[in-house]
């Protein structure tokens, strides 16, 4: 979110900054010729008023006279008249020049536009247009008007894609909501919301992947404790019938193992359900991997393995006791179904790190690869003597893998002709 909040950030000021700017200078020049055509105007009729007073003072009108009527009308038609003597009003001799040669000059000032005029007798005629009304001001409330809803169309174009992917998270929280926990979203291309809509898949296939868990837990126990219930039930009934202490030491050895036998399950079945919080809440190390292959190899003592690791270090992000955990499982499969030969390799280039365990056994079939990575699920192996197992071991591996953003591929050595384990582990 915080990505989101610095972008909006950064559209507001950027708007506001970028749009002050060019309304501003629109709106200057709007004002500027405005007042031009404005002033021209209004130097006109003050212009005219002066030539009309100054032919006045030149005709035979009494001054008393001139002066009543100045005064009279001083408070209409939206002028201003005020006759002052030269001594009382001084003007500097470039005005005093301007005005001999243009007939007046015209000053702005806070009660408005006005005109000087000379007079004879050494007086000054000031006539004032005191009803300026600044026709501007609408054109600057329009351009206020423009600028604020630019910027909110802006802020609005900034925030349909926000909206947009919200309406999908909804829809997709609500499909999640309905059992549909195979719901997705697509992460799109903008950067402030890409950790919004990569952090509800997380979420989502975490539950989804809880919710797989539980059943296969869940269906896995029913049918691993079917068998041991049957016979520790077949057991005591035999038990009570017989009178034989040897029969009854026999069964009671059995019951114990068949006792022993699910108790085994039951904390296989709580390690693999207790994995993923605990995965979840370690934090990631860095490792070399070279190093915890080669104690593996040697804590496992078997001649089949063959070790191929480079003489620099392979460092991962992991931790020591999940990485074990995930070697000696691949290890233990391996030497289940090896005949003569187990090659481990690890490599890296500049992206990732590889690690490869071949074996020479019969390999997995096409079909049955994604199978093995899942809990419970036991491949018949009519060629090997084995103990079954739970089939637990390579559903650990791929959620260590899953752990460290890794993947796993099954496919057939081709050194070997056996199966081939590749986990591909990225450096960063």
């Amino acid at each position: 979110m915080w990505r989101f909040a610095i972008a909006l950030t950064i559209v507001v000021l950027a708007g506001n900054i970028l749009l002050g700017q060019v309304f501003n200078t629109l709106l200057e020049q709007n004002q500027s010729q405005h007042q031009a055509r404005q002033f021209s105007q209004e130097q006109q009729s003050l212009l005219a008023q002066v030539k009309l007073i100054t032919s006045a003072f030149g005709s035979d009108i009494e001054t008393h006279k001139l002066n009543q009527w100045l005064d009279r009308n001083s408070q209409n038609e939206g002028f201003s008249y005020k006759l002052q003597s030269l001594k009382d009003y001084p003007l500097p001799h470039s005005l005093l020049k301007q005005i001999n040669t243009d007939g007046a000059v015209f000053l702005e000032s806070n009660e408005g536009l006005t005109a000087y005029a000379t007079l004879p007798k050494e007086r000054v005629l000031l006539v004032t247009q005191t009803s300026i009304e600044p026709k501007g001001l609408q054109t600057a409330w329009l351009f206020t008007l423009i600028f604020y809803s630019t910027l909110l169309i802006l802020i609005l174009i900034f925030l349909a894609p926000f909206l947009h992917r919200l309406y999908m998270l909804r829809a997709a929280t609500t499909a999640i909501g309905n059992g549909q926990l195979d719901k997705r979203l697509k992460v799109g291309s903008l950067w402030y919301l890409k950790d919004i809509e990569v952090a509800f898949n997380n979420m989502a296939e975490k539950l989804d992947r809880l919710m797989q868990d539980i059943k296969l837990l869940s269906g896995g126990l029913s049918h691993e404790l079917r068998t041991p219930l049957a016979r520790v039930r077949m057991g005591l009934d035999t038990l009570c019938e017989t009178n034989d202490p040897r029969q009854k030491e026999q069964f009671e050895i059995r019951i114990n193992q068949n006792l022993d036998d699910m108790e085994a399950l039951v904390h296989a079945l709580l390690n693999f359900a207790r994995l993923q919080h605990t995965l979840d809440s370690t934090i990631k190390t860095e490792l070399d991997l070279n190093l915890l292959l080669k104690q593996q190899v040697e804590k496992a003592n078997d001649p089949r393995c063959k070790l191929k690791i480079p003489n620099s270090p392979c460092y991962i992000k992991a931790e020591t006791h999940f990485i074990n955990l995930l070697l000696s499982n691949l290890l233990n499969n391996a030497f289940k179904y090896a005949r003569k030969r187990i090659e481990l390799e690890c490599k890296q280039d500049n992206d990732f790190t590889y690690l490869l365990i071949n074996d020479d056994g019969d390999g997995i079939a096409p079909e049955d690869r994604e199978k093995v990575l899942k809990p419970f699920i036991r491949l018949n192996k009519k060629n090997y003597n084995l103990k079954a197992g739970y089939g637990i071991g390579l559903a650990l591996v791929e959620r260590i893998v899953s752990w460290i953003d890794g993947q796993i591929n099954i496919e057939t050595s081709k050194s070997l002709g056996g199966a081939s384990f590749i986990i591909k582990i990225p450096r960063n």
